[in-house]
């Protein structure tokens, strides 16, 4: 076993204080920053006081990759190490928070020596042995719930292994762990399987749709090589909730359990994006160290077309100077020459990853393998092509979505291939399943989408196809999903408030469309489908009263209290009210047609001030009134995602609102 001098060995005993928990339920470990060096408290806060004094502000080309400084962000210096650089645009990872963050050349000053003695505060972390107990590996509202409670906690931990290339931590937390089996969410591992499972998701280039947390937060601390280096930051995949419809473009197939579905709305976008690489990398002369050691790595690669891709390095044949590299937005393989791959600037990581590795849902090979025939057939008949994708289900293991494809006039592509191809299974969704939910997201994408379009579309209901009364209820992924990019602006309003770091925004330009809504939804013609209290379960989607105005909204059951009471949160503004669930009912198909109006976010740069629990209420208060109550347009710029929450940046007529 390998340990880290200065820090804890495998097979030690230690206590632990826990800073921060990974918040997104589809990373099936439970990742965790936490701090080891309780003893030096005293140090680091006296480090941190005598680094507000730094050295000369960075000039002009100074700072390289793996060079150690300080990062000035809230009037505030930190300790940092710089991960690349593009002109005076920087990369820096912040040594005691362990945040990956943007800088400018002002940004940057230089620090002694002395100020990077100490080694990080916190360090990354692994609840050892402990996965998800639900089906599709993820983990359950009431799992994220106690997850939430761990920030802050000192607990006695024995460290099972220590994995030095990545300075990761497997701790094994009886007083966690144990609890978490005994509350029924969670199952045990062996140590060794429990192992392979952390190594495979650092393997994996899809590691990133496990981890949304760890996109933005490397977490190793070794230094860096001289020259043009590669580094292991995992691309942005957004979440797709089960049962998410898209359009989609079918950029390559290579069989039935691996086609690549690129999300069609961002696709001009990827062209874009692929001139900006060409002009950033074409006719720069530079080399770059390329190793056995980097498999899974990101890079920027010279397709056969001249262009060149966002691409993830996939194998090494040092004797030929040659690379396969897996183009990431377009699913395809290539050999290329060592010296048509660079390391990717950081300004390219801020387009997430829009196409992802696809599985045809229901079908199987049954052992035997596909023929070449099969192949050609399955390739004749989606690449290339737009269709509707259903996302079915997802292993997060592997990184793959399970998928429902949809052709021309509804036509089941699934279907049709299994039909051609003997032995296949069938899937078991028909078309006309999602006819209207097709239907609903071209409405939703119309931009002069109004009152008068939603009564339109109502009164439409009747050239519709019947369909059987489903009984269960639906869920949120049942609703339109609403496309948020990183860079994006819009002006919003801020619904609902807890806190800098949990709040919800309403797009100004949807006003009008969640007044229509609200209005179908008190009109009294709604709210006749009632629902008998052993239907109603956490995560469906309702009808609800909010007490304060006893009016009708929408609403997803958030725990079940008794045999008469549930919490309920109001999709389209945020907030929570505890209410009688016969003051719930079910909610009409015409007001599924639309997604949610409400968006979760938190103030960047927010995180610094601790958990929400502890924030100083003076500083909440400030910030709601700096917010307004609702009334207030403010200009919102979408960062990036955490989870299901994103961060943003907020401005009051210019002025940038801060906490």
């Amino acid at each position: 076993m390998s340990s880290i001098p200065g820090l804890p060995t495998p097979g030690s005993d230690v206590r632990i204080l826990i800073t921060r928990v990974n918040s997104s339920p589809l990373c099936v470990l439970v990742e965790l920053w936490g701090n080891f060096s309780q003893d030096k408290k005293a140090e680091y806060q006296y480090l941190a006081q005598d680094i507000q004094s730094p050295g000369e502000i960075f000039h002009e080309f100074e700072g390289n990759a793996g060079d150690q400084c300080l990062f000035q962000m809230d009037n505030t210096w930190y300790r940092c190490r710089i991960v690349s650089r593009h002109g005076s645009n920087y990369s820096v990872f912040l040594i005691d928070k362990a945040w990956m963050r943007s800088a400018t050349r002002s940004m940057l000053a230089w620090g002694k020596e002395e100020h990077f003695l100490l080694p990080p505060e916190v360090e990354f972390c692994v609840l050892a042995n402990v996965v998800p107990l639900s089906h599709g590996n993820s983990w359950s509202h009431t799992a994220m719930e106690f997850l939430k409670t761990l920030p802050g906690k000192s607990v006695k931990a024995y460290v099972q292994e220590i994995l030095v290339p990545q300075r990761t931590f497997l701790l094994h937390i009886p007083c966690i762990s144990q609890l978490m089996y005994e509350m029924g969410f969670a199952k045990k591992l062996s140590a060794e399987m429990f192992k392979d499972v952390v190594l495979q998701s650092l393997r994996s280039p899809s590691e990133a749709v496990v981890s949304t947390e760890t996109q933005e937060m490397p977490v190793r601390n070794e230094p860096e090589g001289p020259g043009e280096q590669m580094h292991k930051q995992p691309f942005m995949y957004p979440v797709l909730p089960t049962g998410t419809v898209e359009t989609v473009i079918v950029t390559e197939v290579t069989n039935p359990q691996r086609v690549f579905c690129q999300l069609r709305v961002f696709s001009q976008e990827l062209k874009k994006l692929s001139e900006q690489i060409t002009q950033h990398y074409e006719g720069r002369l530079a080399t770059c160290n390329i190793g056995p050691d980097m498999l899974g790595f990101p890079c920027a690669a010279r397709g056969s077309d001249g262009s060149w891709y966002r691409c993830v390095l996939q194998q090494v044949f040092p004797t030929n100077k040659v690379v396969e590299v897996l183009n990431v937005d377009y699913g395809m393989k290539h050999l290329v020459t060592v010296d048509n791959v660079r390391p990717l600037a950081a300004e390219f990581f801020r387009m997430p990853v829009v196409t992802y590795i696809c599985s045809l849902h229901g079908i199987t090979d049954k052992g035997v393998g596909w023929t070449a025939a099969q192949i050609d057939y399955l390739r004749s008949l989606l690449l290339g092509k737009t269709v509707i994708a259903k996302f079915e289900d997802q292993s997060l293991c592997e990184g793959v979505h399970y998928v429902t494809l949809y052709g021309h006039e509804n036509t089941n592509l699934n279907n049709l291939f299994s039909s051609n191809e003997r032995g296949l299974l069938e899937c078991e969704k028909s078309p006309g399943d999602y006819t209207i939910q097709t239907r609903e997201q071209v409405l939703y994408q119309d931009p002069k989408l109004t009152s008068t379009s939603f009564d339109k579309e109502s009164q439409k209901k009747s050239d519709l196809p019947s369909e059987p009364e489903i009984k269960a209820l639906p869920k949120p992924a049942d609703l339109p999903s609403k496309s948020l990019t990183s860079g994006m602006e819009a002006d919003v309003f801020v619904s609902h408030c807890n806190s800098p770091l949990s709040f919800y925004v309403q797009f100004v330009r949807e006003e009008e469309d969640l007044f229509s809504i609200v209005e179908k939804l008190n009109d009294g013609q709604s709210t006749s489908k009632t629902i008998d209290v052993k239907d109603v379960h956490p995560g469906d989607l309702v009808q609800a009263v909010f007490p304060e105005d006893s009016s009708w909204y929408r609403a997803v059951v958030r725990e079940i209290h008794g045999n008469a009471m549930a919490l309920v949160e109001y999709v389209d503004f945020g907030n929570t009210a505890m209410i009688s669930i016969s003051k719930m009912c079910r909610l009409s198909k015409p007001l599924l047609k639309f997604p949610t109006y409400s968006t979760h976010c938190m103030l960047s740069g927010a995180a610094a001030l601790g958990k929400e629990v502890v924030l100083d209420p003076e500083v909440v208060s400030t910030f709601k009134k700096d917010i307004g109550n609702g009334d207030k347009e403010l200009t919102c710029r979408f960062i990036r995602q955490c989870g299901s929450v994103w961060e943003v940046s907020l401005e009051d007529s210019g002025m940038k609102v801060v906490c």
